[in-house]
């Protein structure tokens, strides 16, 4: 008796050792998930969408007839979510998610913008629900793209981007811009074009936001002047001020400028920055002769 239990204890022992052992293959999903979360400007603006492959077949006009609402992507809908009001397509998007749907045509894309973000695909989509429609061009692409692909790129200091679907041979490219520029543009307006504040800092910001931002550099030289009369102990107002100044290619109003940094450098002992402006120096009074 004793010897069949043992038996059987070693039987079962074996067959689930057989079972932890056995060999399983599991497939790659069709259309892998993703996600990502960018930064423009002061949004920050998060995709989640999933990835279809193109895998030898046709996909514009074919597996993605034209004229017809596609989910763009594959499984549940694109969604898109925004930490803030942007412009999307050149109008403004209220803070929050959405679902993403476009229809596909020859030469254009109408992208679509809807409150729904629980749909798998088009099942459901209602078009109630939109709040926005707007179309943009197709471009073809030399690069052939094997995997469906959105990104957010082309990010400059003014916080604008596109956001840009990619597949087969084919772009399409949304304009994205966060409010911050809007809001930036509006307080120098407010205080300093209007306003005509007395405050240095604000001024200096004004400037430096001009500058980074590529705008009316000669304004920033003028609010810079006027920052440096109301503090003229801050070394950073005249090394800006050199800085566009060499931009403009005014290099004689760069050379007094940087000659005014390097007098207050000096007295923080900021020798690397001295070199670096005396450098400069010698560099423009060379171009300024020839």
């Amino acid at each position: 008796m004793k010897k069949t239990i043992l038996l059987s204890i070693m039987l079962l022992q074996c067959v689930l050792l057989s079972a932890q052992n056995k060999v399983q293959i599991r497939l790659t999903a069709a259309s892998p998930a993703s996600s990502f979360e960018q930064e423009v400007g002061s949004a920050k603006i998060k995709i989640t969408y999933s990835r279809p492959l193109v895998r030898g077949r046709k996909i514009f006009g074919e597996l993605v007839p034209f004229e017809k609402l596609w989910r763009t992507g594959a499984s549940d809908c694109t969604v898109i979510t925004t930490s803030e009001d942007i412009y999307f397509g050149n109008s403004i998007l209220k803070a929050g998610s959405y679902s993403m749907f476009s229809i596909p045509s020859i030469n254009e894309w109408t992208i679509i913008v809807n409150t729904d973000t629980t749909l798998h695909g088009e099942t459901g989509y209602d078009e109630k629900k939109d709040v926005m429609r707007f179309k943009v061009p197709l471009e073809k692409k030399t690069n052939f793209y094997e995997t469906f692909t959105i990104e957010l790129n082309d990010i400059n200091s003014k916080g604008e981007a596109f956001l840009k679907i990619l597949w087969e041979n084919t772009m399409v490219k949304i304009p994205v811009k966060s409010i911050e520029d809007d809001t930036i543009l509006a307080l120098i307006e407010q205080h300093i074009i209007k306003g005509k504040t007395q405050d240095d800092t604000l001024l200096f910001q004004a400037a430096n936001y001009y500058f980074s931002t590529n705008r009316d550099y000669k304004q920033a030289i003028i609010w810079l002047l006027e920052a440096e009369k109301l503090n003229p102990k801050n070394f950073y107002y005249p090394n800006l001020r050199q800085k566009i100044a060499s931009e403009l290619k005014d290099y004689s109003n760069a050379i007094a400028a940087a000659k005014i940094a390097i007098t207050l450098a000096d007295k923080e002992k900021m020798k690397s920055t001295i070199e670096i402006l005396n450098k400069r120096i010698a560099d423009w009074e060379i171009i300024s002769k020839n």
